[in-house]
């Protein structure tokens, strides 16, 4: 088992592929989804590292959640940093369709992670949750370097980690909790697809990240975590 994840997998998710049979397969997948992240304290954590980076008193900050999927996080986010306006973007259109239908009140664009549509330093904040797993090395780093372009204060990664324990996690959440075709397969496939927290810093590296740190939180997650300075 653990040869079997010494290299990261390949192959392609099923949403990735958009190989979901239909729009309501696919709601199911993004509510079960935004579940589990709530349940796993994902959510939570990614506002708190926000959050840490803001004043007690701030007030009129802008928070970009690229990756954003069924905007769960922002619905969530909007609650809990009352002191941020978020905007979400998402790169699938049939994702954005189902997230404006479930969370009319979020504002949300289809735009590339890796070529976002924003001056330098335009937004403050900014949360990617669940993208780099999706994304091989170069594209990583792309992401990467464009998220520090645009963030002024922060930037906030929160990714699975490839490991057995995770694999083992993921397989016995997704067949006890949920019968989507789309969570079985992909919830298995995204821990194979993931990084290690020490992959991840290699390529935020790359990207050009200075300040910034790497995070084990239990078994299942890692997060990057870029502390922008405004010298």
């Amino acid at each position: 088992m653990r040869g079997f994840l010494h290299q990261r997998s390949l192959a392609p998710e099923l949403l990735d592929e958009r190989a979901y049979r239909d729009l309501e397969e696919l709601r199911g997948n993004l509510r079960d989804m935004a579940r589990y992240d709530r349940c796993l304290g994902v959510f939570a954590r990614a506002t708190r590292l926000v959050t840490a980076a803001l004043p007690p008193t701030a007030t009129g900050y802008i928070g970009l959640d690229v990756g954003c999927g069924s905007c769960d996080f922002i619905a969530y986010a909007r609650q809990a940093t009352p002191a941020v306006r978020w905007v979400g973007v998402d790169v699938s259109p049939d994702v954005l369709r189902l997230a404006r239908q479930m969370h009319p009140e979020v504002f949300a664009i289809c735009a590339w992670g890796m070529r976002l549509p924003l001056a330098d330093a335009s937004v403050d904040v900014v949360t990617c949750i669940h993208v780099l797993h999706h994304l091989n090395p170069p594209e990583t780093i792309a992401l990467l370097r464009e998220l520090r372009r645009v963030a002024r204060l922060r930037v906030v990664c929160l990714d699975l980690s490839r490991n057995v324990s995770a694999l083992v996690g993921a397989w016995l959440l997704t067949r006890l909790t949920s019968r989507n075709r789309l969570t079985r397969a992909d919830g298995v496939q995204s821990v194979r697809r993931a990084y290690t927290a020490a992959e991840a810093a290699d390529l935020a590296r790359q990207a050009g990240w200075a300040h910034f740190h790497t995070r084990l939180h239990g078994p299942f997650h890692y997060s990057l975590t870029l502390m922008q300075s405004l010298a």
